[in-house]
């Protein structure tokens, strides 16, 4: 198929956005605060290439794996995995423990839209797509070897398929600190990444190099399940934001808005009804031997990515 014409949609004025930093505190309220960290401006690497002539790659969080492979583990794995572009969605699986992994589960382009890329390319909006992409999963609160160990390691394991744009898709809260800290090692590294958001508050932090804030629910991370014309859309406008002149830490809010009006009330319920998943995970990911390290990790990290 041919190169088609496409026209970024107009930014809307967007609504305060749910604080997850806030819920996620209030929900564990055994707990000290959820840790985040926060960190100065990011490195980053201009694209050098219009979209259409771009190989692009996704780096998803997660925990996508191929069906005939065990799932990620669900305390602090500072592991990737390679995942081919040539796999049918239905050999795919979600292996992240957040509750809003269900949409994810539910339709695999939501969290790792490898299919919706592929269309993309077909029509001309982006060049190719790469052979494989990247996939962890993101509830990692070690974050001194996230960026000195697993994030350099992802980088040169990308730069094998050279990419020219990689598109990184967190899920739940604690995934946006994750690999947002991950995209600020690809930029430094030389690639050029887009982050699309739907935590704010918690990239506001981090400051990836460049972001796209979809004001969706978490684990909604391209748009809603089944509606692959809707993603497209959000795909198209979110790779856009690689070609303007953005200062580094720039967050690009998306003008789309979730078609239920009631969704930030049914999103704060689901996480109120799964605290104690929540609280399991916070446990099992930011304590060792009794100490909540996750606090010094979030500081230390600050003078390494």
């Amino acid at each position: 198929m041919g190169e088609v014409a496409w026209t970024r949609p107009r930014t809307k004025g967007i609504a305060l956005a749910i604080n997850y930093i806030d819920l996620m505190s209030r929900i564990t309220s055994s707990l000290p605060p959820l840790p985040i960290a926060e960190m100065g401006q990011p490195s980053l690497t201009p694209l050098d290439k219009p979209l259409s002539e771009c190989r692009v790659m996704i780096v998803s969080s997660a925990g996508v794996h191929l069906a005939t492979d065990a799932g990620f583990k669900h305390d602090n794995d500072l592991t990737f995995r390679r995942i081919p572009q040539l796999v049918p969605a239905g050999q795919l699986r979600v292996s992240h423990p957040s509750p809003v992994r269900r949409a994810g589960e539910a339709d695999i382009n939501v969290v790792h839209p490898y299919e919706r890329l592929e269309e993309l390319a077909d029509e001309g909006f982006i060049g190719e797509v790469s052979p494989y992409h990247l996939a962890i999963s993101g509830g990692i609160k070690k974050l001194t070897e996230l960026v000195t160990e697993l994030a350099p390691a992802m980088a040169a394991d990308a730069k094998l398929a050279e990419p020219d744009l990689l598109l990184v898709v967190p899920l739940c809260p604690a995934c946006h600190q994750s690999v947002g800290l991950v995209a600020r090692v690809l930029e430094r590294a030389g690639l050029s990444t887009v982050s699309l958001t739907c935590a704010r508050d918690i990239t506001a932090r981090i400051q990836p190099p460049r972001s796209a804030f979809l004001n969706y629910p978490v684990g909604n991370s391209t748009g809603q399940a089944g509606d692959a014309a809707g993603q497209r859309d959000i795909l198209r406008a979110a790779l856009s934001i690689a070609e303007d002149n953005l200062e580094p830490g720039t967050i690009v809010d998306l003008p789309f808005e979730w078609p239920d009006s009631n969704w930030e009330a049914e999103t704060t319920a689901l996480y109120e009804r799964e605290a104690s998943v929540v609280l399991e995970q916070r446990s099992l990911n930011e304590y060792e031997d009794g100490e909540n390290y996750a606090v010094h990790e979030c500081r230390d990290v600050c003078s390494l990515a």
